[in-house]
């Protein structure tokens, strides 16, 4: 997990500063944009977990880092439903080239899917405090209801991140599969940065 943190720190650094998540953050990203955001990682998500359910069952040990508890297809759908979007939205191109990445990367390095689990279980700790400005500024109501993808664990965040390092940690991984984890992160962190450029510029286009 270190080496996680400290080799992806500037890819990181690079999507916590675009703009995109810097809207989110102050809570002035528009509400369509919300939508439509959340209908994209619907289909990373999807695909994400799909591969994680072949890699466990091929691997039971794998299990301890990634179970029906954080799953996340779930709370999409249901914020989804909640208000009042499709849940079967088009892909765009961001989301397709990663959902493509990940497929491939299930054929050649499967455990690299942990890298990728790694970015988005990791952003629950800051999107936590997202979805406290997301509410008042989309109008939802205190009781999680259409926040439940961006604050899934509620008061258990710190204890669920605590016990997914050391699930990862206990793994035990050699170094060249732990490169591949990180190398996995690096791309997660970039296709989600260019995945919200790619959400403002089509919203932008629309205006």
């Amino acid at each position: 997990m270190l080496t996680l943190r400290e080799s992806t720190a500037s890819h990181h650094r690079r999507a916590e500063q675009h703009e995109f998540q810097r809207e989110f953050v102050r809570g002035t990203l528009p509400r369509e944009l919300y939508l439509r955001w959340l209908g994209q990682l619907l289909h990373i998500h999807a695909a994400l977990e799909s591969h994680l359910d072949r890699l466990v069952a091929g691997h039971p040990r794998f299990g301890a880092v990634f179970d029906d508890t954080r799953r996340k297809v779930g709370p999409l759908r249901k914020d989804l439903a909640f208000l009042g979007a499709a849940a079967d939205q088009p892909a765009l191109p961001a989301a397709s080239a990663m959902v493509a990445w990940m497929d491939a990367l299930a054929g050649t390095q499967p455990l690299a899917l942990l890298g990728v689990l790694y970015v988005l279980e990791g952003s629950t700790n800051g999107s936590k405090f997202i979805a406290r400005k997301v509410r008042p500024a989309y109008s939802l109501p205190a009781d999680g209801s259409g926040t439940a993808y961006l604050d899934p664990y509620g008061d258990a965040q710190p204890a669920r991140w605590q016990e997914f390092k050391a699930a990862m940690d206990a793994l035990s991984l050699p170094a060249g599969e732990v490169e591949a984890l990180v190398a996995a992160a690096q791309h997660t962190f970039d296709s989600i940065r260019e995945l919200g450029a790619e959400l403002l510029a089509t919203n932008a286009a629309a205006a």
